[in-house]
Parts: C-alpha cells; sequence; structure tokens
C-alpha cells in the first residue's frame, strides 16, 4: 500500500518513516505496532510523549487479544482498560470487536479475554452473536492451546444474568480451552468488580511476571477537558453528573389524553464530558417520590431519622430511601436477600417457579413485598436488601449541531395501578413534577454506537419508532436537515390516538414541507375499530420498503423490545421472503447481512 494514499504522509515523513522501520526486528515491530494501538485508544484529544523506552530484542512479547462484544459502549471501554493495563504488564494487545472479529482466527488464539454483556433475557448482543453461535456449531474447533478468561456484564435483576458471558466461559472449556482465572460477573455497579477481576486475570495470565526484558514506555498523558474556576479538571459521568438547568419543559399530548408525554429541554453550556451524536443516550439520576418513601416506612415500621451506613457514610434512613436505593420495582437478587432475612416457603416456592415469578414480580414494588410477605428488618438490613438506585436512560431527541449547548429528552410519564395501589416511574416522575425556573437535572451521557446515522449523509434511511421510541429520530432528523446533500428519509411513527398522541406532529409536517423528510406513515391503533400498528404500515409499503433496501438504505428501528421491535422484524423478513422471491431461510439470511453491514440497527428496551 501506498504511503502516499489520500495525502497521509508527506515525502519527508515517508522517507523517515521506512528508515526508521528498516532498522527494526521482528520484536521492535511487535511491541511498536502494540504501542501505537495503544496510543489509539486513548482517543485523538490525548497528546502523548514518550519520555523513557527501552527495548529488549532477546524475547518475544507475550500476545494477548482481547474481545468485546456489547451494544453500549461499556464493554468497549472496559476492553480499552484492560488493553492499557495488560501493555504496562509487558503484553502485546490485540483489542478486537466481536463484530469484526474473523470467527476462523479462533484456532490460532492462545491467550483470550472476553469481555461480553448480555442483551435482554440471556441473548448474546449483536456484535457477540457471530462468535457465539461458532463456539456453538459443528464447526468449532478444539482449542487444547487456548488460555482464556472471561469478564461479563450484566444486571443482576435479570432471571439469565450475565448468561452470554457465563455460555462463552462453559463452552470454551468444552472446547478444550484452559480457564486460566475465575469468572467474573459485573452487576450494575462494575467498576470495583471490573478493576479486582482483571487483576487475577493477568496474573493469571503470566502478566505480573512479564517485567522484563521489555520496559514498557513511560508517557505523560495531556487531555484537554474544561477546567473549573480553579484550574480543576471537570469531566461529568455517571459518579459525577452534570446538573443540567431546564430549559423547558412542555406536554406532547393534547387535551383529554390519559397519558403524559413530555419534552424537556436541557441547558448543558459549559459541561465537559457531555458531547454526544445522534442516537446516544442521556442518563438521569432520580431521586424517589416522598409518597413512595413514606409507604416505605410505615409497612417497615422503620422511622426517618434512624441512621444507616451506606457505601460507608452515615446518613438518615429518609434520605438513604430517596436517593441511594431502589423503591419501585423488585428483582430476583432483592427476594433472594429478603428470603436470607427473613425466610418464607410460599414465596421459596414460587421464586424457583421462573414463569409465575416473572409474573409477580411485574410492575411490583418494595412495598409489596412486605405487604404480600410480611418480615421484621432494621433500617440497616432494608438498605443492605434493596438494589442500589440506578440511572434511567433516555435517546436524546436533539441533534448537538441544531442545538448547541442543549439536551433534549422525551418522557413518557409511567402511572399504572398494580396490586390495588397507584404506581408510578421513580425518573419519569421525577422529571415531570421539575419546576422549570430553579430545578437541576444530574445527567451524563451514554454513548450508543450501535445506533448511528450512516456517514454518508446521502443515504437513504428507514426509521420505525413508537411512542416515545420517535425520540432518536427528531434527533436524526435535525441532523440531516444541516446536512449539505441529504439523502431520502422515510418516518413510520406510531402511537394510541391521532388526536392526542401525535408527538412532534407540527415538527414533522414542517420537515415534510422542507424535503428533509420525504415519507411520513403513521398508526394508530386505538382510532379504529380495528387496531393497526407500524408494521401493518411497513408491510403496506412492502414493495418500496424492499426498493429503499436494495438502493442501500439503512434501517433502524426503536422501541419496545417485546412487541414492537420483534413484530417489525418479523414483518421485515416477511417482506424480504416476499419482494425478493426467496426462501424464509434466505430472507434471514438476507436480514443477518443488513447487521453485519451495520444497515439493520436497534434501540429497543
Amino acid at each position: 500500500m501506498s504511503l502516499y494514499k489520500k495525502g497521509l504522509f508527506s515525502a519527508d515523513q515517508k522517507d523517515l518513516f521506512i528508515k526508521f522501520t528498516e532498522t527494526l526486528n521482528q520484536n521492535q515491530l511487535l511491541w511498536a505496532s502494540g504501542y501505537l494501538e495503544g496510543l489509539l485508544a486513548h482517543g485523538t484529544d490525548a497528546e502523548e510523549t514518550i519520555s523513557q523506552s527501552t527495548i529488549s530484542t532477546s524475547i518475544s512479547l507475550p500476545v494477548l487479544t482481547i474481545l468485546f462484544g456489547s451494544r453500549t459502549g461499556n464493554g468497549e471501554g472496559l476492553a480499552k482498560k484492560a488493553q492499557t493495563e495488560a501493555t504496562k504488564q509487558g503484553f502485546l494487545v490485540k483489542l478486537k470487536n466481536m463484530a469484526d472479529y474473523n470467527v476462523r482466527d479462533l484456532v490460532n488464539e492462545r491467550n483470550l479475554l472476553i469481555i461480553v454483556s448480555t442483551h435482554g433475557e440471556g441473548e448474546p448482543p449483536f456484535a457477540a452473536r457471530e462468535l457465539h453461535e461458532f463456539i456453538y456449531s459443528k464447526r468449532a474447533p478444539k482449542l487444547d492451546m487456548l488460555n482464556y478468561a472471561v469478564i461479563a456484564l450484566g444486571d443482576s435483576g435479570y432471571f439469565k444474568f450475565c448468561q452470554t458471558g457465563k455460555d462463552f466461559d462453559a463452552q470454551l472449556e468444552t472446547l478444550g480451552g484452559k480457564r486460566i482465572s475465575r469468572f467474573i460477573a459485573c452487576d450494575v455497579d462494575y467498576e470495583e468488580t471490573f478493576e479486582t477481576g482483571l487483576k487475577d486475570i493477568l496474573a493469571g495470565f503470566g502478566g505480573e511476571e512479564n517485567t522484563n526484558p521489555v520496559n514498557v514506555p513511560k508517557y505523560r498523558m495531556i487531555l484537554k477537558p474544561e477546567k473549573g474556576r480553579r484550574g480543576k479538571v471537570v469531566t461529568h459521568s455517571k459518579k459525577n453528573p452534570f446538573l443540567a438547568p431546564v430549559f423547558e419543559k412542555i406536554s406532547l399530548h393534547g387535551k383529554g389524553s390519559k397519558r403524559q408525554t413530555l419534552h424537556i429541554e436541557l441547558n448543558t453550556k459549559g459541561a465537559s464530558g457531555l458531547e454526544y451524536e445522534p442516537g446516544d443516550a442521556a442518563g438521569v439520576l432520580p431521586l424517589n417520590p416522598p409518597g413512595l418513601i413514606n409507604e416505605v416506612l410505615k409497612i417497615t415500621g422503620l422511622t426517618p431519622d434512624e441512621k444507616v451506613i451506606v457505601k460507608g457514610e452515615s446518613k438518615s434512613l429518609y434520605e438513604a430511601l430517596n436517593r441511594d436505593v431502589e423503591l419501585s420495582k423488585i428483582t430476583t437478587d432483592v427476594v433472594t436477600r429478603f428470603l436470607a432475612f427473613s425466610p418464607n416457603d410460599k414465596l421459596l416456592k414460587l421464586s424457583q417457579e421462573t414463569n409465575s415469578f416473572k409474573e409477580y414480580l411485574e410492575g411490583r414494588d418494595i412495598v409489596d413485598l412486605f405487604q404480600d410477605y410480611p418480615a421484621t428488618v432494621t433500617s440497616n438490613d432494608l438498605i443492605l436488601l434493596l438494589r442500589p438506585l440506578q440511572p434511567r436512560y433516555y435517546s436524546i431527541s436533539s441533534s448537538p449541531k441544531a442545538f448547541q449547548g442543549e439536551l433534549h429528552l422525551t418522557v413518557g410519564v409511567v402511572n399504572y395501578i398494580n396490586s390495588g395501589r397507584n404506581k408510578r416511574g421513580t425518573c419519569s416522575t421525577f422529571l415531570s413534577e421539575l419546576a422549570v425556573d430553579d430545578e437541576q437535572v444530574p445527567v451524563f451521557i451514554e454513548s450508543n454506537p450501535g445506533f448511528r446515522l450512516p456517514e454518508n449523509d446521502e443515504t437513504p434511511i428507514i426509521m420505525v419508532g413508537a411512542g416515545t421510541g420517535i425520540a432518536p429520530y427528531r434527533a436524526f432528523l435535525q441532523h440531516r436537515a444541516l446536512a449539505d446533500k441529504p439523502g431520502k428519509n422515510w418516518l413510520f411513527f406510531g402511537n394510541r390516538n391521532f388526536e392526542t398522541e401525535f408527538l412532534y406532529q407540527a415538527e414533522w409536517q414542517q420537515l415534510l414541507k422542507s424535503g428533509t423528510l420525504t415519507k411520513l406513515d403513521v398508526a394508530f391503533s386505538r382510532d379504529g375499530e380495528k387496531k393497526v400498528y407500524v408494521q401493518d404500515r411497513l408491510f403496506e409499503k412492502a414493495k418500496e420498503v424492499y426498493q429503499w433496501l436494495e438502493e442501500g438504505a439503512h434501517f433502524y428501528i426503536c422501541g419496545d423490545m417485546k412487541n414492537m421491535a420483534r413484530n417489525v422484524q418479523d414483518t421485515l423478513i416477511t417482506i424480504i421472503e416476499n419482494e425478493g422471491v426467496m426462501s424464509r431461510e434466505k430472507a434471514r439470511e438476507y436480514i443477518g447481512n443488513l447487521e453485519k453491514e451495520k444497515r439493520l440497527q436497534l434501540d429497543v428496551y
């Protein structure tokens, strides 16, 4: 390959590069490639300079392959941390996304670290699907020469906690691989578990012994984030959210609607670490509502001023219930701990009947649990019983190009009756009760690299969403409206009623008028005798949908994972089967290729 490609190097740089690389032996080239890959992992905003390096030519570097598979950016972020730490310990690290990995290379691996998340109820994320299927297939090779370890990401509130990681761990051993460290299962608060587990894993691979003959370069990293008033670096994240003032809060429903969806605009001017792209999500750290806290205190007989310990800090029980623990839902891990505090044969039997247990947990909160299975607990026992209060994530409904220094959210307010009690969503209630004038929202950015606009603005896109699943498409279209040569854009949107729940109707009409939005098809399921959904509208336009796909269109689905997203995918397969005149199996293969090419992307919940 020419070094002049696309003006990559000047003539002087080319000569210097060639002269330098000609002086290196194979081990030095290996070291240099690993070092350069390490630099890239820190991003382009870092200026890094080598202060000291000594390269020995007497022995080859041990090679460690790190494969990550996740839907959001968490897995990739942890993989890069693992790469940095492994490089420090003398490994030549090959870091790869499972989505880009050639599964046939698995037989050649000697040291392998898997970092993988679980999607939904035990499913591998798309990036990990091909490798996951391969190791369970008849084509899977014997891996007698492989040393491996697995770090899994998941949520212990799900029945199949870290299932994909467990699958990889068990099957690699079945194929002959040697597990060099214990299986690491990371829950929603994963940082400490990950760091401890990674240390054990690298020691298992022999990292602590590989201090010679390679001295890993020591370098100084100069970041360029915003500074605080006294020069202190301020980067906002999940652990350090930005307190964003509220610009605007608008109800998107018409009069007479029994439901509520809000459009909320936040001021993020002057906040570092809040840069985002269309398709990303905002994490919001809510507070539990006073009404629910009072119900918890009443059912347990505890008093609000009692002192409890939360993460080593002493505070009042009321404050802990307000800020630190989940109250509005119960999960499998909560019930397991509850049974440890208060054994109950009836609840134990229920917990062992998966379908009945799932049905019981749906829509119930901690008050229901104490009401159904009375127990006596101390204040500290109650805090230990409950899960940490987690952020809620909302697809960002604005483009940073269209609204610099702002971040918009589309929030469906959760309100329902269950077990004879009125239930309200923790975060949607928190946001709905905000006062615009003086309230602030703790917020951070959750990257969603698996839900992105095409790099080429001229590529046509088809967007399918229902309810608040419309949010990222508002950001997509705002972004494309500012493009020099925007491609065709087709939106399918569904909700219950045209009159009261046509979210952002005026904006879509304006985008149609301007030509940014090429086509709009809507489905309102409660307006007629027969319920009509987005998948029905999609099927009605089957011929044209297929034509767009054949022209290279990208297809997006955003909304409910259990029903809407699954039905839309099934309908899409049927469209391809019929319009492409192919078998169902070939249609599924067509869909699989769309996913591999990142032309079919899902943002589901």
